[in-house]
């Protein structure tokens, strides 16, 4: 990953990198788009990063992805806006394209993602499509609260689509 070299960018820390890296997989914090982002080592990667101290935001792009615990999250382009109180803590991160999220049982893409901290929730939008093993959900808007869990796809026509396996299992390892 290149770091954009400007003076304002000398003074990006250790601890600020690390929270924003964090924040990243915030955006799949939800049902299970994501149980797992309390543990494990959260990699991040980039072609460009660019610290904007001046407007308390960082953008991460050039294929951006943040991976943790075998579970991804890919655009072009990430911009994480933080307060500027100094802490470094996490207000928005925002994807204004095409925004894919996969982890072993579910998969999800959307034209443009949202995570709110302050309302603890992520939004995808636009074409947006949920896979759960072989359910599928598509609609306009996935709206999903961080905390409780609960999800909800809205489609700007008035219709939902899904088509659901209900005797389904989750697919099983082949032996060896």
């Amino acid at each position: 990953m290149k770091i954009k070299n400007t003076k304002q960018n000398l003074h990006f820390s250790a601890t600020l990198r690390g929270l924003l890296a964090a924040s990243f997989f915030a955006m799949v914090s939800g049902s299970s788009i994501a149980q797992n982002t309390q543990n494990g080592p959260i990699q991040v990667t980039a072609s460009l990063m660019d610290v904007q101290p001046q407007n308390n935001s960082a953008i991460f792009s050039g294929n951006a992805e943040v991976i943790q615990n075998g579970a991804a999250i890919r655009s072009a382009k990430f911009v994480v806006f933080y307060n500027g109180a100094g802490d470094g803590k996490i207000q928005k991160v925002v994807s204004d394209s095409e925004t894919f999220y996969a982890s072993p049982t579910e998969k999800a893409r959307g034209d443009r993602a949202v995570f709110d901290a302050a309302n603890n929730t992520i939004i995808f939008t636009g074409n947006v499509i949920l896979t759960q093993n072989r359910n599928v959900l598509t609609g306009d808007e996935l709206r999903v609260n961080t905390i409780t869990k609960q999800s909800v796809m809205k489609s700007n026509s008035g219709k939902v689509k899904g088509v659901f396996f209900p005797n389904d299992a989750p697919p099983s390892k082949p032996k060896k």
